[in-house]
Order: structure tokens, then sequence, then C-alpha cells
């Protein structure tokens, strides 16, 4: 929610060229929202993140549907508070002849989810979403590996992360957006959709249902990247 509300204010004040303030603020939230629910979901803020622990580390089955469906609906609320919050604002900026649902709108949405750089094709756009989600997952078993002390994974691994999502946010959202966190994606997309931004939500003007390359390329992405660490581990590198 941190996130969403700094985005929002960025874009409404016309602060929006500063894009680096919003890879930080995107890092720091994540290092607090880590520290808030590490004790007790495990820190399960990313449906990546349980399906990965559900497959290949033994992880409850009974917990995946309600952690992921908790983590949809955390977002979907949070864009649905933030919208609140900045509403006066919002119907001013979107008197400046923007029309829910076409292409100008998207300058608008995308303040509560991701959308592509139309000038990307969709191909490029996957394997982004694949090679960061592949990145992210890999340094995040790293750090929780076994091997590693409580304190390196309670107090330590938070604040990597947290750096992680900055470096990635700030080196490929100036070429395109990306995901992460699926999540965080569909709970905002339905809310955009449920505001009446029309089958744009779910397009992002590509004449196609974009919204299913975020989800499965984070999936492919994490899975990937289990199957590296596993590799590179048997090879004694880690």
């Amino acid at each position: 929610m941190l996130s969403y509300s700094y985005v929002i204010s960025l874009k409404l004040t016309n602060e929006f060229d500063h894009s680096w303030k919003i890879s930080v603020v995107l890092g720091l939230s994540t290092c607090i929202a880590i520290y808030i629910s590490i004790f007790i979901s495990g820190a399960h803020l990313n449906p990546i993140i349980t399906l990965l622990f559900f497959l290949f580390f033994n992880f409850n089955p009974k917990k995946v549907i309600p952690y992921i469906t908790s983590q949809i609906f955390g977002s979907f609320f949070s864009s649905m508070l933030v919208y609140e919050w900045y509403y006066h604002l919002l119907i001013h900026f979107k008197k400046k002849k923007i029309i829910r649902g076409n292409l100008d709108s998207l300058e608008l949405t995308s303040i509560f989810s991701f959308f592509p750089n139309n000038k990307i094709n969709i191909v490029q756009l996957f394997a982004i979403e694949i090679v960061v989600s592949c990145i992210f997952i890999f340094i995040i078993l790293i750090l929780n590996d076994s091997k590693r002390s409580f304190f390196v994974k309670m107090i330590i691994s938070p604040i990597l992360i947290g750096i992680l999502v900055f470096i990635i946010d700030f080196c490929i959202s100036p070429i395109t957006n990306f995901t992460l966190n699926p999540a965080h994606d569909i709970g905002s997309r339905i809310f955009i959709f449920l505001s009446e931004w029309e089958k744009i939500t779910f397009t992002s003007g590509l004449n196609m249902i974009y919204f299913f390359v975020p989800i499965f390329g984070t999936i492919i992405g994490s899975i990937m990247s289990f199957y590296i660490y596993t590799y590179i581990k048997k090879l004694n590198f880690l």
C-alpha cells in the first residue's frame, strides 16, 4: 500500500519523472512488509513464493489457496483504499481529456497495476518477467538456505531483499513495467476493471489478454530459479 500511495502521489503532482524515488520506496515497503509478516506467515507475500514452497519445500497444501487468496485480496483492498484517499486528485487528473478504456487511460491505471511498454513485443515482455523472477527467487533461495543463521534469515535477509527489489525496479522500469508479484498485479487489475476501465485493464492495449504474461512469466522464472539453485548447490558453489 505504501508503494501504491507514493506512486499515485508522484503521478498526480507531476513528479513521476523521478523514477528512482519509486524504486527506493518499493524496496523499503518490501523490506517493511517482510519484517511485519515474517513471524506470522513466513513472509508469504507473493504467490510464486507460496507455490515454490508447496512444490519443492513440503509447504502445507491446505495453506496454499488461503495464502494466495489473501495476497490477491490484500492488493485489491490496498488499491481501493489508495483510490479513495486520492479520489479528488484523480478526478482532477481525469479531466485532462483522459477517457476510461482508451490507451490514454493507461497513464492513470498504471498507478495501480503493471502495464507494459507497447513498443516491446509480447515475447520480450515474457522473457523479462522470466529473467527478473528467476534472479529474484534465486537470491531469496540463497538468503534462506538451511545453512544460514537465524540472524541472517530474520534480520539481514529482509533488508537485502528490499535492496534487490530496488535494484531490479531501478534497472528495468525505465524499459517497461514488470511484476515480480502476481498477486499485486491481479488484485489491483481486478479493482481497476471494476472501476469501469473496461477490457483494456486485461489487454493493456496489446490486442491480447496481457495479464497472463506476468502470471506465467513469474511462475516459470521461479521454477527455473529453483532448478538452477539446486544444480549450483550440488556443485558446492553455494
